[in-house]
């Protein structure tokens, strides 16, 4: 009677299975257009239709509870895979907002979880397409949307992969050890989201400051976060960068800073702190006025981004370092080919004496000198 039942299941599966690929299309479609955005980003979804063989099993296992292949809640399955723990009810609520979620099938196993037990559980909603015209195909079909956080993936996946999905006949060392594991990866999520708002106050603070008015003192530390209202707001900086455009006749080029590629670059140079750069920016400028002049000659532009600033500084500090300092700064950054790379360093050489010999000042050859020089090699 049991093998009637899996083959009629089986049977509207096989004709099921067109509908659910495009079931899946679909879901792809709105997780894309209507969950995730610019501002929030998940770390991955995946889609799955259940096989002919987890389904045979299932219905095998647990066949008197179901009476049709619509009673099956996950033969369409989506996982969805959060950065962070805190942004696992952000992903719940967005979904909720679309989806029509099937309250009693569905369990938050992440508080249905024995305190006592070892494990590491996700949130499993149960859901239906709303009841909208364009949605009619799927009525009567609900799926699964499983829901975690990277660190509670990776945990199910260990645990899958070892098979241990019940503490039944595990030996007690054993559980205390998984115990051990699962409370570990759970306070790291925890302590990531910590971090994660520690980071947003800290920007608050220095958008705050900078909102005011107030300049970011010297000592202050160069990072992602400092590095990007430096750039908008940092006088030195900013009189330089006019100073640059005026003289070289050169028009500003807008683009989004890359604050990451700054603060790698300032990090090779070992300056740390707000103080520091402001001084080589001050105490190299002409240099690096110069330098910018030679590379737009060469490249035949006509256009800067502030950014430049930062690039040109870095060929008047490494004019006068030896070869391989220049080649491993370069290569550090990816820049071109190796014959490339050489090229370029020869450049930041060629710069580098040039300015230098224009700086020289010329030595002035009076009555006396040449007298004093005479007498002095007379003795």
């Amino acid at each position: 009677m049991k093998n009637i039942k899996v083959d009629r299941f089986l049977k509207k599966y096989d004709k099921m299975v067109p509908v659910y690929n495009e079931m899946i299309e679909v879901i792809q479609e709105i997780f894309e257009n209507e969950i995730e955005n610019r501002e929030y980003r998940l770390q991955s979804i995946d889609f799955r239709i259940k096989t002919k063989g987890s389904l045979s099993k299932k219905i095998h296992d647990k066949g008197r509870k179901y009476q049709r292949l619509s009673d099956i809640t996950d033969v369409v399955g989506v996982r969805v895979v959060t950065f962070m723990e805190d942004q696992v009810d952000i992903a719940a609520e967005k979904i909720k907002e679309f989806f029509v979620i099937d309250e009693k099938n569905t369990i938050d196993k992440r508080k249905a979880l024995d305190p006592r037990s070892f494990g590491y559980m996700s949130l499993h909603y149960v859901v239906s397409f709303p009841l909208e015209e364009k949605y009619k195909k799927f009525k009567g079909i609900r799926f699964e949307i499983q829901i975690r956080s990277l660190l509670q993936h990776t945990w199910a996946t260990i645990e899958h992969d070892l098979g241990y999905k019940s503490r039944i006949g595990i030996p007690d060392e054993l559980i205390r050890s998984f115990s051990r594991v699962a409370s570990l990866l759970e306070l790291a999520d925890k302590e990531f989201v910590n971090i994660k708002q520690d980071l947003i106050k800290y920007e608050e603070k220095v958008h705050d400051s900078m909102k005011m008015g107030k300049n970011m003192p010297s000592d202050s530390p160069l990072n992602n976060i400092t590095i990007r209202y430096f750039m908008e707001n940092n006088v030195i900086l900013n009189n330089l960068f006019r100073e640059t455009l005026a003289e070289l006749n050169l028009k500003e080029e807008v683009r989004e800073e890359a604050p990451v590629e700054i603060i790698k670059l300032l990090n090779y140079f070992k300056l740390k702190r707000i103080g520091d750069l402001e001084t080589i920016l001050q105490t190299k400028k002409r240099e690096i006025i110069f330098v910018t002049n030679k590379i737009v000659q060469e490249t035949g532009e006509n256009v800067i981004e502030k950014r430049g600033i930062f690039y040109s500084m870095a060929y008047v500090l490494l004019g006068g370092e030896p070869l391989s300092e220049k080649l491993k700064f370069l290569e550090m950054f990816k820049i071109l080919t190796d014959d490339e790379r050489k090229g370029m360093a020869e450049m930041m050489e060629k710069y580098h004496l040039e300015y230098k010999n224009k700086s020289k000042k010329p030595t002035k050859y009076s009555l006396k000198n040449i007298i004093f020089r005479n007498k002095k090699g007379a003795k």
